[in-house]
């Protein structure tokens, strides 16, 4: 009995010397880059460290969410922040101008930042005298958080729920590698001709610039004007003193190949896991499906899915009739169904899919989705092919290197007909290749020394008891973009060769 005293004493001592107060900031949230972050959060607090975190949305289903069922965490909660991050719903005519999305980021900033600096969280964790060893920020879109980094002064991490940006690789000091890894407005592959290269080189460092020149500086003059905080770094220094890792929501298997340092930590897939049972009234309609299976559609949550075109809803709707399988499309409003329009019998519309869970079906067969990262990982994790039509920011490329690598078809919004989507769907459904080699790079997705949330933890853990482990940190950080591709380099070398010739 005394012995089994002690050792519970030394188990508790043990446990709260390990045991770290971690701050993670996410004000400017998305559903699916939420999914990424809660498993870190659920991950910390299981290994006993006190999380605080700052989510700018409320779960979708809070009953059964697990960061209300726990104690060593904090949740703060900001019902304007919420509003704003809810609202970020994409009309699906911006595919037609992507470039639109990149020029408007100045004024969404500035919304962003105003909203978060007015938000009393921000203030309640600005006047805090709370102390943390670490803090953790989502890294798109939240830049506007970073004079918390400096209050705290504190290194920090960037977690990213998608691939990275030009401007993520280039903080951190990781090689851009613009002669084969795309840039997301180049929608190339990895192997490049000499335009495409000069094309991705050019607009990858357009955007750096346009990131450094046009963005930040918005975000410098609201939190002067806003915060009034004595000597505050700019944004860009306060990143480039305090970052230190950048976790990722790629993976080896599935994404093109990057070149990296150790601070970039690949962590693709840490949501995914056996699927659970579906609800009683989907498991029925799922396996009345018969040998024929099911096919579900969905297109991701930035997009709201009925609002697609009248004209490509007519054409999703006559195909899916002349299916023998059951579908089960996401669609958010049945009132934009029109009135002379029938719901064919083996079509059920849902606001709501338990994706995941029903991607690790039997019963399923087929995937239509827009190809957003967490949704082709889901597909790959249960091995089900994919036919994929993307509309912006990184989802081309996902759908280009899914294709590239057999697992997928890739569609064009604009050139859709009843026969191309149909003909995709038999070919998928008929030619074996398409699940032999979706098979194939599932295992190349598994196939991981560790699983990717135990190597997360790892180096939040490292990070924290290295302070920061500046080590790590490249000194190309510290350089202009031109003297990290060696323009001044080269310049000196043509110059010396102009004088001899002369």
């Amino acid at each position: 009995m005394i012995f089994r005293v002690f050792l519970l004493l030394f188990l508790s001592t043990e446990f709260s010397v390990l045991a770290h107060r971690i701050l993670i900031l996410s004000p400017i949230a998305s559903y699916s880059h939420a999914n990424f972050i809660k498993p870190v959060v659920k991950g910390l607090v299981e290994r006993g460290h006190f999380v605080t975190y700052w989510n700018g949305l409320l779960s979708e289903n809070q009953a059964t969410d697990f960061l209300n069922q726990t104690t060593n965490l904090r949740l703060l909660y900001s019902p304007e922040v919420h509003a704003i991050s809810s609202g970020n719903i994409i009309d699906f005519s911006v595919r037609k101008k992507p470039n639109n999305f990149i020029f408007g980021l100045p004024k969404r900033m500035e919304k962003y930042c105003e909203t978060i600096y007015r938000d009393p969280v921000f203030h309640q964790l600005m006047d805090s005298q709370e102390k943390y060893d670490l803090i953790i920020l989502e890294a798109a879109l939240n830049e506007c958080s970073l004079p918390l980094v400096y209050k705290f002064d504190l290194p920090f991490i960037y977690i990213m729920g998608s691939m990275p940006l030009p401007w993520h690789l280039e903080a951190i000091g990781s090689p851009l590698a613009f002669d084969h890894y795309p840039q997301i407005s180049s929608n190339y592959a990895d192997e490049m001709n000499f335009w495409q290269r000069t094309y991705n080189t050019l607009s990858g460092i357009v955007a750096i610039y346009y990131w450094r020149w046009m963005v930040m500086p918005v975000i410098d003059r609201l939190a002067a004007e806003m915060l009034q905080i004595e000597n505050l770094p700019t944004i860009e220094e306060i990143e480039k003193h305090y970052l230190n890792l950048l976790i990722l929501n790629t993976n080896m298997g599935l994404n093109y190949q990057m070149a990296t340092t150790p601070v970039v930590i690949q962590a693709g897939g840490i949501n995914l896991g056996p699927a659970k049972p579906l609800p009683d009234d989907l498991e029925t309609f799922v396996n009345g499906s018969g040998d024929a299976g099911c096919i579900i559609v969905s297109f991701g949550t930035y997009i709201k899915n009925s609002e697609i075109p009248d004209d490509v809803r007519r054409i999703f709707l006559s195909t899916f009739a002349r299916l023998p399988q059951r579908i089960l499309w996401k669609w958010e409003d049945d009132k934009k169904i029109g009135h002379r329009e029938s719901i064919p019998s083996n079509v059920k519309l849902m606001p709501w899919l338990p994706q995941a869970d029903l991607l690790g079906h039997p019963k399923m067969r087929l995937f239509i989705t827009h190809g957003g990262v967490n949704s082709i990982q889901e597909a790959v994790y249960h091995n089900i092919p994919l036919i994929i039509l993307p509309v912006l920011v990184d989802q081309p490329l996902n759908a280009q290197k899914a294709q590239d690598d057999g697992y997928a078809i890739r569609l064009d919004w604009d050139n859709l007909t009843e026969e191309i989507l149909f003909n995709a769907i038999e070919q998928i459904l008929t030619n074996s290749s398409y699940a032999e080699k979706m098979e194939k790079v599932s295992e190349l997705m598994r196939d991981q020394m560790e699983t990717p949330l135990d190597r997360v933890i790892y180096w939040i853990e490292y990070i924290i008891r290295h302070k920061g482990a500046p080590h790590l940190r490249t000194a190309s950080r510290k350089l202009s973009l031109h003297q990290r591709f060696l323009f001044d380099v080269m310049l000196f070398r043509s110059q010396r060769r102009f004088q001899r010739w002369n």
